[in-house]
């Protein structure tokens, strides 16, 4: 699985507005499939995947302004592991920087 980085400098107001454009479409997506009985899972899959790269956005500019994001994910593991959460998958992410489209996907 491959998840690009888009490159844009957006502050943190607009990824905020965005973020929250990007929940609520989710959320009506969920509420569709079972408070309707509506098979839009597809569409769920996809909203899910706008939230997870605006969250991807934010944690490429924290890191562009300093932040050591490996290690901040490592602490954010040790307090859900302290918190009782059993793991069930682990997600790899590698970080290659300028990779040209052809990789992309």
């Amino acid at each position: 699985m491959k998840l690009v980085v888009l490159r844009k400098n957006d502050e943190y107001m607009e990824m905020l507005y965005k973020l929250r454009e990007e929940t609520e479409e989710l959320k009506e997506e969920i509420e569709l499939h079972f408070r309707k009985n509506i098979n839009n899972k597809e569409n769920i899959a996809a909203e899910a995947l706008d939230v997870i790269q605006v969250c991807i956005g934010i944690l490429d500019k924290l890191e562009r302004e300093g932040i050591n994001i490996e290690k901040t994910i490592a602490k954010h593991n040790v307090k859900l592991l302290g918190r009782g959460w059993e793991v069930k998958k682990i997600v790899h992410i590698n970080v290659k920087e300028d990779m040209n489209k052809n990789n992309a996907y």
